[in-house]
């Protein structure tokens, strides 16, 4: 008897593992923000300032690059869909209120069945003419006082911080993405600081403090 139960627990754990792995996100990486906003249809920047289930709602800044066909985004806010537990998209989680981004946006073109639900309208895959947040690529940098972090260049698969890169401008990626600087400006601005530059930086910043 505890042989076939055994066997039998055996092969449900298989089943599950099997449902797990057969349930998972599986895409091939885009690369690097610096890469990955080629596969995309609008890069901005700008602040979460609502959010609801796994979707959020975006003010945009700027507007880098607008590649959508059939017109550009008129809209100031744009609501944004990440992971509803079957896409390959990032946690709603990573993108607090009142934190600030630059994001490389995929437009929802097409009604997708069984997509939205208006009795479950907080867990979505989201809406035709709104936005979605790809994970297979790094489509989305930080940006803090004017400074955006992440895996911007050059960065790990997978991965969607790098500690050793030095905050770049968001003036600077903007450039960048419509093609004015070249990828190696962008490698040296993100060059790890060495530690004279780091004194000379921080010295920098206190005397603006003082002034």
């Amino acid at each position: 008897m505890t042989v076939i139960v055994s066997g039998l627990y055996r092969t449900l754990l298989i089943n599950c593992i099997f449902i797990s792995f057969a349930s998972a996100c599986e895409c091939l990486w885009q690369g690097s923000f610096s890469k990955s906003f080629n596969k995309a249809d609008f890069i901005v920047s700008g602040t979460v300032v609502a959010s609801k289930g796994n979707s959020i709602d975006f003010s945009i800044d700027q507007t880098f690059l607008d590649k959508q066909i059939g017109g550009k985004e008129f809209l100031s806010t744009v609501r944004v869909w990440t992971d509803d537990g079957k896409q390959c998209r990032p946690e709603v989680n990573l993108f607090p209120v009142n934190s600030q981004w630059v994001f490389a946006l995929n437009k929802i073109t097409e009604e997708v069945d069984g997509g939205f639900n208006p009795n479950t309208p907080n867990i979505s895959y989201g809406r035709k003419n709104d936005y979605y947040l790809s994970k297979c690529g790094a489509n989305w940098l930080q940006v803090q006082e004017g400074y955006a972090t992440g895996n911007l260049i050059n960065g790990r698969r997978w991965e969607w911080e790098n500690e050793e890169m030095n905050p770049v401008l968001v003036p600077l990626i903007d450039a960048y993405v419509k093609g004015i600087i070249p990828q190696q400006a962008l490698v040296e601005a993100a060059k790890p600081l060495s530690e004279t530059k780091k004194m000379m930086e921080q010295t920098k910043q206190f005397i603006q403090q003082q002034e």
